[in-house]
């Protein structure tokens, strides 16, 4: 009995803790806001990403963005194929 409570409890924990992972998953996301008056010092800022996508295939790429303006400067996108050796192409 005692037993069973406690796996529901940790149940419903579990259900709640998911819930707000999709909640905040599928919710609006941050955005890069310009800062005004700001110093040069830590101006632009870097996100790099990579995904894997197939077999032998895999993506990567990155953004920079001006804090100062809040503007993307440069972002560049490549796709990356893998012989069988795992060298890439």
């Amino acid at each position: 009995m005692v037993l069973d409570r406690f796996v529901k409890g940790v149940l419903v924990l579990l259900a709640l803790l998911l819930g707000l992972n999709l909640a905040l998953l599928f919710g609006p996301s941050s955005v890069a806001l310009a800062q005004k008056g700001a110093s040069e010092i830590g101006r632009y800022q870097v996100s790099a990403w990579g995904a894997y996508s197939g077999e032998r295939i895999h993506h990567s790429g990155y953004y920079v963005v001006d804090t100062m303006t809040g503007r993307i400067t440069d972002r560049g996108h490549e796709i990356h194929g893998i012989e069988k050796g795992g060298q890439t192409h």
